[in-house]
């Protein structure tokens, strides 16, 4: 059953739950005061089923009927706690989003941690009336679950509050939670696919044989070091050491390249932002030495995945 967030700037009644939704500083724990449970459908046509049996009981004197009557109200009661206990208690933790392209959805992910001796079943997430994930988590264990935003704009995107329910194990009610975890992704500039991939600026291109980056003739191995190219990484010297190591190799030394905001030609800010992106893209795919020039802020030139994110980060915040 599908729930939509109640609108809290119109409905002072809700502020309450606006309140205890946070913002959270990366995890929260779902107390008693953040868990709350409504009939579903099928609950209140369960309640008006309870509702008219107690009534014909009564008129017709029927105690068989009172019986079952009460029966059903004991199975009801049962049926609320335990659908109430299934997200109750639980811990929500964020995890680290991967950056995405404008235009691409992020996702968020979000860890389940359970810390009591309770089976939690059909524990699902949403947002905005949309369902994303359905997962279970075992007793005394943890369990990801995930919902997607899609980017429209780069920048730092809000995650913002999301929903965490379950209408286990009987579908008569459902419990449920609004948490914001101060979740965000960064979403880096869509890069632009026609763009002319030569606009440098002071382009220097080393022809002297010494060791370094080149890509000539191999010389050693070195440790691995953060940032490296895998494409370098030797996968035979790692089996027989359980240690990474990475290649060097002696030739020319890789051209050394700006991306300047100044030499782009393009119809807009925007626009000027994706080509350098796409640029940004070619010049690490190369394994080229590249720095980045905005109108306040320098990148020295370098290569590696580090830099490469760097650079990035530095086009989608400008």
């Amino acid at each position: 059953m599908t729930i939509k967030l109640p609108d809290f700037k119109r409905k002072p009644v809700f502020s309450f739950i606006s309140k205890r939704s946070g913002p959270f500083n990366g995890s929260v724990t779902l107390t008693r005061d953040r868990v709350y449970i409504v009939p579903t459908k099928m609950g209140v046509i369960f309640s008006l089923l309870l509702l008219t049996l107690l009534i014909g009981s009564i008129n017709y004197e029927k105690s068989l009927g009172f019986v079952f009557t009460f029966l059903l109200v004991g199975l009801g009661n049962i049926a609320l706690l335990s659908t109430w206990r299934n997200i109750a208690g639980l811990e929500l933790k964020r995890l680290v989003t991967s950056p995405v392209f404008s235009g691409e959805p992020a996702i968020f992910n979000v860890q389940l941690v359970n810390h009591q001796l309770l089976n939690r079943r059909s524990l699902a997430i949403g947002q905005h009336g949309i369902d994303h994930d359905m997962v279970d988590c075992a007793a005394n264990s943890n369990q990801l679950i995930k919902f997607k935003v899609q980017s429209t704009k780069r920048g730092l995107l809000d995650a913002g509050k999301f929903r965490l329910y379950s209408e286990f194990p009987t579908g008569l009610f459902v419990t449920w939670t609004w948490i914001d975890l101060s979740m965000s992704c960064m979403v880096y500039p869509a890069p632009d696919k026609h763009v002319d991939r030569h606009v440098f600026e002071d382009s220097e291109n080393g022809d002297n044989d010494s060791s370094g980056k080149g890509m000539e003739n191999f010389s050693q191995l070195r440790k691995y070091r953060q940032g490296d190219n895998i494409s370098r990484i030797s996968w035979k010297a790692a089996a027989k050491n359980n240690e990474l190591f990475s290649k060097e190799f002696i030739g020319s030394k890789p051209g050394t390249h700006w991306i300047s905001w100044d030499d782009i030609h393009a119809r807009d800010s925007e626009h000027r932002l994706s080509i350098m992106a796409a640029l940004v893209m070619q010049a690490e795919k190369d394994q080229q030495q590249y720095g980045l020039k905005l109108p306040e802020k320098e990148i020295q030139p370098n290569n590696g995945n580090k830099h490469f994110h760097r650079c990035l980060t530095a086009l989608a915040l400008h």
